[in-house]
């Protein structure tokens, strides 16, 4: 009899472990339903060599810069023995930044970025000058002095440029 007591218990117990989870949420496949579809997979693609003949698709213009007239306000850094005072400013476009070497020694200001077209020699800038540049497009122009720091240390500043507003 015992042993008919425990048979049952094991075969309910059994049957609790197999009974469907409430969470599971897998269910058959209705066989009236449309079979699954997986969506497809990413395609490579491979660059051809250029077909004699055939035109390359133009590449995409860049956006346009916008610039902005002059608006009349300015702004002085005055270069001093080792240092720009007013290292870093921010200004809106338009604005004329006024460098003036009050330092006792010559200086430059020169745009990191070598293509840009202003920025002033020693040769000029000596003790007493004044350098001026409107800028007129918004961005970000970190400048240095050649002879009293590199394009990283030393004698460096930045000009960030915003859109009027």
């Amino acid at each position: 009899m015992r042993r008919i007591a425990l048979l049952g218990v094991a075969i309910a117990l059994v049957g609790v472990s197999c009974a469907p989870d409430e969470l599971d949420t897998y269910s058959a496949p209705d066989a009236d339903a449309p079979p699954a579809t997986r969506a497809p997979l990413p395609t490579t693609t491979t660059t051809e060599p250029p077909v004699e003949g055939i035109d390359e698709p133009a590449a995409p213009e860049p956006a346009p810069t916008m610039t902005f007239a002059p608006n009349g306000e300015t702004v002085d850094v005055r270069s001093l023995d080792n240092s720009f005072i007013q290292q870093d400013i921010e200004i809106e476009a338009g604005t004329e930044v006024n460098w003036i070497n009050g330092g006792r020694n010559d200086h430059n200001v020169l745009p990191v970025d070598e293509s840009l077209a202003w920025g002033i020699d020693r040769d000029t800038f000596v003790p007493g000058a004044e350098y001026s540049h409107v800028f007129d497009t918004p961005g970000v122009y970190p400048y240095y002095c050649s002879i009293h720091g590199t394009t990283e240390v030393g004698m460096i500043g930045a000009i960030i440029v915003t859109e009027p507003g």
